[in-house]
């Protein structure tokens, strides 16, 4: 049996290898130190196993085993689809969005490619040449693109909720997960164009090693990725909500009377104890503390500053940062150390609020001051 080794077999099998080794890690840690990655693991792991028919095409076994030819191909259906459970289960909304019903299209167009799999070589070679076979992967792809359509929305939704309920929110708000979304569509023009044109040995080169490095990107990310869970539930509300925020999305409302003075009470709170120093201050911290409910409290601060809670304890941390680069007592600590001790978990996120509050960095601040 000769066997045909190329660039593009050994990356694909270098993919391969990858994807059940990073898999298998990431269906072991499921629920281990608030990490759900069950799903993310058997997205990995079907992907991995995409890598297969190509594999055997390429290396020339088809020939000797023409048995395994038209292998179950799940990857058009399958994989954004467990991407998106995945999403849900490690978002800020995984108690109420644990919907399956995304996978079950190609589940259902799996089922399908086994039992044509298993009939005999000259019947399923014939069901691959009819008219109405390819078209199955072709819709496959359309599907998926509308998933990663949804799943942009809904990580932006996440984001939004994150913002109104913690002061520090990096690795909460899943930015590697919108790359790694735009990559995806990317990859699927990509595959989409494999099935009009001829592959160059350019082409199939650059395709296996895009694959190689989304199956790494997936794997390390979702390994380093906690769940975020909601400070907030639902039965613990005054009022429901998903209401409360479909009322504040889609009717705009002058601030209250109440709200303002619910502001101000906050205000007040925030200038006495200066408790937005704490770098994991979080709404529940405050709403505790004054006895109010936190979506009332969110929600004033959305109205009365047009901010979301996030921006608004930040505008704090800048407001004592600006204080100190102005006290006359010299100032022992770096921009980083000023950052960390006014509450900012690190010093890109205490630049970028900084320049947001102020039109300038810390740095160019403190020299303006000292001119």
């Amino acid at each position: 049996m000769e066997i045909h080794y190329s660039i593009v077999s050994i990356i694909d099998i270098f993919g391969c290898l990858q994807g059940l080794i990073l898999g298998s890690i990431l269906l072991y840690t499921n629920k281990r130190k608030n990490r759900s990655t069950l799903f993310l693991g058997l997205f990995v792991l079907t992907y991995a196993y995409c890598f297969i028919p190509i594999i055997l095409e390429d290396m020339n076994i088809l020939e000797y085993y023409p048995k395994l030819k038209i292998l179950p191909r799940p990857g058009e259906w399958l994989l954004a689809s467990l991407f998106l459970v995945y999403i849900q289960k490690v978002s800020i909304f995984s108690h109420k969005e644990n919907k399956y019903w995304y996978i079950y299209p190609g589940l259902a167009v799996l089922l399908f490619q086994i039992v044509v799999f298993l009939l005999p070589v000259e019947t399923k070679l014939e069901i691959s040449q009819a008219i109405w076979y390819k078209p199955i992967f072709l819709a496959g792809l359309v599907y998926s693109t509308a998933v990663l359509i949804y799943m942009w929305l809904f990580i932006n939704r996440h984001s939004h909720e994150v913002e109104n309920q913690f002061s520090q929110i990096e690795h909460k708000q899943f930015l590697w997960v919108k790359r790694f979304v735009f990559l995806g569509f990317i990859l699927f023009t990509l595959h989409f164009i494999r099935y009009f044109v001829d592959n160059s040995k350019v082409y199939r080169v650059f395709y296996a090693s895009y694959n190689v490095f989304m199956l790494y990107w997936a794997s390390v990310h979702g390994l380093l990725q906690r769940d975020v869970v909601s400070l907030i539930s639902e039965d613990d509300s005054e009022t429901t909500p998903t209401k409360i925020w479909k009322e504040t999305e889609t009717v705009e409302l002058p601030a209250t009377d109440e709200q303002k003075k619910l502001v101000q009470q906050v205000d007040a709170y925030l200038r006495d104890s200066e408790i937005f120093i704490d770098k994991n201050l979080t709404i529940i911290t405050i709403s505790e503390a004054l006895k109010i409910h936190p979506k009332r409290i969110s929600q004033a601060i959305n109205k009365v500053y047009d901010e979301n809670f996030n921006a608004y304890i930040n505008r704090y941390r800048v407001e004592k940062a600006e204080k100190l680069l102005a006290d006359e007592k010299p100032l022992n600590l770096s921009i980083e150390g000023l950052g960390a001790e006014v509450g900012f978990q690190s010093k890109s996120a205490f630049y970028s609020a900084f320049k947001r509050n102020t039109g300038t960095t810390p740095f160019q601040y403190k020299e303006r001051l000292a001119s």
